[in-house]
């Protein structure tokens, strides 16, 4: 598989302290894509942290909601160089020194409205990143009722579709909650869903 789902890969608890001033921080741009495999054109439910080089997707990052997650960062820094020097290990790359640099960072809030209820199908970065990690956080029980707020019941996660059954790629669910991690090679088919 070219993926790896790690339950509470990250302590909840601390996902929990930061979660306030996330959501106190939090403020969607708008995005217009081309619209791809999902054909959603205009994306406004994610709010970007660090943008591409040209300010792709939006030239108007979140620096102050960038110095709070800072530190959870560079801890996903380190658990995507580990994992990926693992995934690769085995197939001739050389992988001392190996430097990562993060090229696109977003939280997205998804809910249950028309368009914001998921990123479907897609490959990050249109398969020009060399991979991808994923952290899901809190519910939100702070700006309401957890209830809600709250994918019990209705799903959420993360769906894949890695690896191959009679020439098909097998298509694979996580029920992801607060702290569970996901590393995400290159050109990996994938989607986020709260239903």
């Amino acid at each position: 598989m070219r993926h790896l789902v790690i339950e509470k890969g990250i302590e909840p608890s601390y996902l929990e302290s930061l979660f306030p001033r996330i959501l106190e921080l939090f403020a969607p741009q708008t995005v217009n894509y081309n619209g791809g495999v999902a054909k959603v054109k205009k994306w406004k439910i994610s709010c970007y942290l660090e943008v591409m080089d040209g300010g792709i997707p939006c030239t108007n990052p979140n620096t102050d909601l960038l110095r709070v997650c800072h530190p959870l960062l560079e801890s996903c820094n380190h658990l995507f160089k580990m994992w990926y020097k693992q995934q690769h290990a085995c197939n001739g790359k050389k992988l001392d020194g190996l430097e990562f640099e993060r090229v696109m960072t977003f939280i997205t809030r998804y809910t249950p409205a028309p368009g914001e209820e998921a990123l479907l199908k897609h490959v990050d970065g249109a398969g020009k990143v060399d991979g991808s990690i994923v952290v899901a956080l809190p519910i939100d029980r702070w700006s309401g009722p957890e209830e809600e707020n709250s994918f019990e019941g209705h799903g959420g996660g993360l769906t894949f579709w890695d690896g191959k059954h009679c020439g098909r790629p097998i298509e694979i669910d996580y029920n992801t909650r607060c702290g569970d991690v996901a590393f995400i090679d290159r050109a990996v088919w994938h989607q986020g869903e709260n239903c």
